[in-house]
């Protein structure tokens, strides 16, 4: 592994259980969400290879190793979230006897903003401009979200829709 690719690694590795939490949340599967922490990492790598790969990472200046992390983890997430709500859309196993199944009923995109913002602590602002969104959807998902997870349906979803 050269210099730069071990250093790399070694600036990204403490994010490594968080993403592989969120691919969990994404894909409840240990394999795919493994896999799908690998495929988003190779794709932020081929879609930013120079400023990801072609440069000399400060592993002695922790301010510039924290804002590193934060752009590398935004970029991650960003990739996941993407990938995963793919995958999913072929995926759509119901999980009965699970005890999450409430969680793994939602949509991908609002278990990725619910993830974000009650396991990641993430501010609204934060997870509208990584994923993109407007600000009332990322509202309108934690919202409905905490409902949800907490057993009771928001009150416009139609009663059949009810879990």
């Amino acid at each position: 592994m050269s210099v730069l690719k071990k250093d790399l690694y070694t600036l990204i590795q403490p994010l490594l259980p968080r993403l592989h939490s969120l691919a969990m949340c994404l894909l409840p599967d240990d394999l795919q969400a493994q896999q799908l922490v690998i495929d988003s990492f190779t794709q932020i790598l081929l879609k930013e290879k120079e400023s990801w790969l072609t440069r000399e990472w400060p592993l002695d200046d922790k301010k510039q190793q924290i804002q590193l992390r934060k752009s590398f983890m935004k970029s991650m997430v960003r990739a996941l979230v993407d990938l995963g709500i793919k995958r999913t859309s072929h995926h759509h196993t119901v999980y009965e006897g699970s005890d999450f199944k409430q969680f793994y009923q939602m949509d991908t995109r609002t278990r990725a903003v619910a993830w974000l913002r009650f396991n990641q602590g993430w501010p609204l602002d934060e997870i509208e401009r990584t994923l993109a969104m407007k600000r009332h959807e990322v509202i309108e998902k934690v919202h409905n979200s905490r409902f949800i997870l907490m057993g009771q349906p928001p009150h416009w979803m139609p009663s059949e829709a009810r879990v």
